[in-house]
């Protein structure tokens, strides 16, 4: 018993002395390279054919502004390479819809956009995505706030939304935020 634990002894401070050790290179963490990706929901709305009349008669536009805070912190701002945005929509009105996404700044300054998402009547698998490239428009990193306007033209053969009629216009947006860190 003592034998092998000599043997095991023996052969640990073997091993210790004749492993390969190379020189530390702290100068790697200089080029070391994060590029973290980030998924966020921007907006998400549910409208109804009550939501679209006001005092008996159709509304033509409804908007909304909301905060964006994704850019909030300036390591944010500096370390962003570009955004793929992605709406889906599900449409059961038998009515078009138009929708512009607009992003602004503090002052209300558009920093991108609009984008414009056309919908058609009862479509119900709208899709559409949007990419971003910091580099092409450095004004987005600047964005404090996302503008969204929808608007209903009028229909072609002068028929309005019945009230009666339950339907809805489900809209969903997400952003993926590409950063490259180093």
């Amino acid at each position: 018993m003592r034998t092998s634990l000599c043997y095991i002894l023996l052969l640990f401070f073997c091993y210790s002395f004749i492993s390969c050790v190379d020189d530390i290179d702290f100068n790697q963490a200089e080029n070391l390279e994060i590029t973290p990706v980030v998924a966020a929901s921007l907006i998400k709305a549910d409208i109804t054919q009550n939501d679209l009349f006001v005092g008996g008669s159709e509304v033509g536009t409804i908007s909304q502004t909301s905060f964006f805070t994704v850019l909030d912190n300036a390591t944010a701002r500096e370390d962003l390479e570009r955004v793929v945005l992605r709406f889906e929509i599900l449409n059961q009105f038998n009515r078009e819809f138009r929708i512009d996404f607009t992003f602004l700044d503090e002052s209300d300054s558009v920093t991108h956009g609009p984008i414009t998402l056309n919908v058609g009547a009862n479509e119900t698998n709208f899709s559409q995505e949007e990419e971003i490239f910091v580099a092409n428009n450095t004004l987005f990193t600047s964005t404090r706030k996302i503008q969204v306007v929808l608007t209903l033209p009028p229909s072609t053969d002068g028929s309005v939304i019945d009230v009666n009629t339950p339907t809805s216009l489900r809209f969903k947006s997400a952003g993926t935020f590409y950063f490259r860190v180093n």
